[in-house]
This record gives structure tokens, sequence and C-alpha cells, in this order.
């Protein structure tokens, strides 16, 4: 029903990722950058006519959530989370990181500490160092070739009378984790129990692939209903990033009232007159859109594996539950983290997401953006195959 198959070029458009693309490897005839996590799609048609409707319009006010925006919200969640979200938990920001950065403000004091779990998209540990407090590392564990939380390490870390809240990437980025009902249950326990509020960033949560499914934290207890912090948003369903639209989710009164104030401070009580537009028909109008969509990244998670297989058999490609970001540990190449940059970027002219960016542990590492007709992927990874055999690498 949907086209995923063009591609438009976004040079000069001033999109981050291709402005990077340009700076480290430069433009390239028939490759897109494999980077920052927004799509090489197209919207769905259904919300590109509510973006022409509301521009005929021909009135951008100042624009607030009203009820049909906030029914879409709270319809969405309950259809495809199983989550009754009532309309005064919702309350409206700019995007993820922005009300994370709100939220640290809100919650903890100038010092205290932050619990965060690498190998973890890069704000997680610079909103915490940029608000003054102290970053404090719960490292993700490899068992058998996927991801784990340290819970054991984090009962300890919670436990310190100077650790306040901690940020939950769930689905994870980048490792491609969908933590299960359990899992998220044991969090729960060891922040009530130690009074650590969560900042659970579930931006991801509408990739999650059979038979994993997303389970919000806030669901798993009334205690994680209590101390929690939901983020949600279509920017990354939907390729909306640029229109800088996004929800919190917040049962509890008493943290409620406490990021709102944190957040009139910071980012102010309007919404982006777009965003509310696309966000509205992405919910009403978008779901056929999606399921379409996760195919594709299926398709694509299995082409760069075979691929991978065929001509890296040594590379490591770690299980995709959710998100559209495919995790690979490229250490058996035998390169240092920064040779290993140096390489994709001079040699293999591919602009990816470097792991050790999400933390020292993600050193050796590289996170590939699915997101694009799979033929750029092949391109792609050809044109590493072809770099690899010059330099006489072995994977």
């Amino acid at each position: 029903m949907y086209d995923f198959e063009t591609a438009r070029p976004r040079a000069h458009m001033g999109a981050e990722k291709w402005e990077m693309m340009e700076r480290t490897t430069g433009l390239q005839e028939g490759l897109v950058p494999f980077s920052i996590a927004d799509m090489e799609f197209m919207a769905a048609p259904e919300i590109v006519e509510a973006m022409h409707q509301a521009a005929d319009f021909a009135v951008y006010g100042y624009t607030v959530a009203d009820g049909r925006f906030c029914r879409a919200v709270g319809d969405w969640m309950a259809r495809r989370h199983g989550w009754a979200v009532e309309k005064e938990w919702l309350m409206q920001t700019y995007g993820v990181v922005s009300a994370m950065i709100s939220v640290v403000y809100a919650l903890t004091q100038p010092g205290e500490g932050v619990i965060y779990q690498p190998p973890v998209y890069p704000p997680f540990r610079s909103v915490v160092e940029r608000t003054g407090r102290t970053p404090v590392e719960n490292p993700l564990r490899e068992v058998d070739g996927r991801y784990e939380m340290d819970l054991e390490g984090l009962e300890e870390l919670a436990a310190r009378p100077d650790v306040k809240l901690l940020l939950l990437c769930s689905p994870h980025n980048p490792v491609g984790r969908v933590w299960t009902g359990e899992e998220l249950a044991a969090v729960s326990e060891i922040c009530a129990r130690h009074g650590v509020a969560v900042f659970a960033d579930e931006i991801h949560c509408d990739f999650v692939y059979a038979p994993h499914v997303h389970v919000p934290y806030a669901t798993v207890s009334p205690e994680a209903a209590r101390h929690s912090v939901t983020a949600v948003s279509a920017s990354k369903t939907f390729n909306l990033a640029g229109l800088s639209t996004a929800n919190l989710i917040i049962p509890d009164e008493g943290l409620r009232a406490a990021c709102r104030k944190a957040m009139e401070c910071h980012t102010g009580q309007f919404i982006n007159y777009f965003g509310l537009a696309a966000t509205t028909a992405a919910y009403e109008k978008g779901e056929a859109w999606l399921e379409e969509l996760k195919e594709v990244l299926q398709h694509n998670a299995q082409l760069c594996r075979d691929i991978l297989a065929r001509d890296f058999p040594a590379a490591r490609v770690f299980p995709l539950e959710g998100t559209y970001l495919l995790w690979v540990d490229f250490n058996c190449l035998g390169l240092s983290a920064g040779e290993l940059e140096d390489f994709m970027v001079h040699e293999a002219g591919l602009c990816l997401d470097e792991g050790h960016i999400f933390g020292p542990e993600g050193a050796g590492f590289e996170r590939i953006n699915l997101a694009c007709p799979g033929r750029f992927l092949e391109r792609g990874l050809e044109r590493l195959r072809l770099a690899a055999e010059r330099r006489g690498l072995r994977g």
C-alpha cells in the first residue's frame, strides 16, 4: 500500500544526519547515512494530507494540545500497548531529550546521582553532566550474546543516599533489547525500595517485533506508576522528529506538578502547530503504514545479518528485539575504536554511529540505522567489504 522504496536526497536541507555525512564522508552517489535515528522514508500520506490542511489554514499561532490530540494519544497507548492513559496525566514537550533535562531538574538537586545504563544513547550521560548532577553507571551485561540489566548492581547503586533518579531506555537504544515485564518489575521493586524515581524513555516503543512485547514501565506495578515519568512520541514511529512534539505521561500528581514547574521554566507551555496536526493524524490514521514499515525493517535487519554472516562471519550481530537500529560488534577486525571509526569514514566511506559514543562499553561496535530502502544497505555493506579487502582485514 505504501512507498518504502523512494528515498529523497536531503542534502542542504538542514537534515542533521546528511549534514554530518557531508562533513565526514562527503556526499556520495547512491548512498545515504546510516547514523542518526530518523528515517529515509517519506511520511505516511495520511500525515502529509493533515499537514497540507494545517498549512492551508494559514494561521499558525501559539498552540496547545486540544481534546482531539489527547484522545489520539490515549487511544494509541490503549490500543497498541494496553495502557489506559488518563488525559490529565499527559504533558506536552518539544522532545524527549528536552523533557529529560526538565525532569532531571525537577526531581534531583545539583550533585545528586542519576543512574544510567550504558552502552546507551549519549544524552543519557550528557544531560546529567550538563545539569550539574553526578552520572552513576550501571552498565548492561552481555550474557550469551544478549544484553541484560545488572539488577544486583542497580540495587547497590539505588541504595546510595545521593542517588535520586534512574534514566531507563525502553526499548533500549542501541542494543535493541525489549525489557520483559519481569525485568521491569524487578527494577520497580528496587527503585521503590530506595526512593529512586524513574524517567522511562519509551520513544522506540512502537518498534517491537514478535514474539517480544513492549511493556510500559508505569504499568508493571502501582509503585512504578507512582514514581515514574514516561516519555513517548510519534517522532520516531512516524519520522516526525523535525516537528518537535512529544508527550510525557505522569500518573502521580506530585511528580506531575514538579515536572510541569520545571518545564515551564525551561521550555514553556506551547507545542509545535504542525506537530499537533501530524501527531494527531499519525495516531488516528497511521497504523496500517506502521505495520507495513515494520515488515520492511525486519526484512532490512535480516538482509544485514545475511550479508554480514557471508562477508564478516566473525562480526557479532545482536538480536533486534526492538528499535530500527542494528548493534554490531566489529572487534573481530582487530582495530581500536579510533581506528575503526577512521576506517569506516575514510576507507569505507560510511556514515554510521560509532559504538564508542554510547560509552566505552561500545568500543569496536557500530550502530546501523535500518530505516532506509534495502538497496542502500546493500551498497553500504558492499563498500565495507571492498574496503576490508583492500586493507586485508578479515572478519
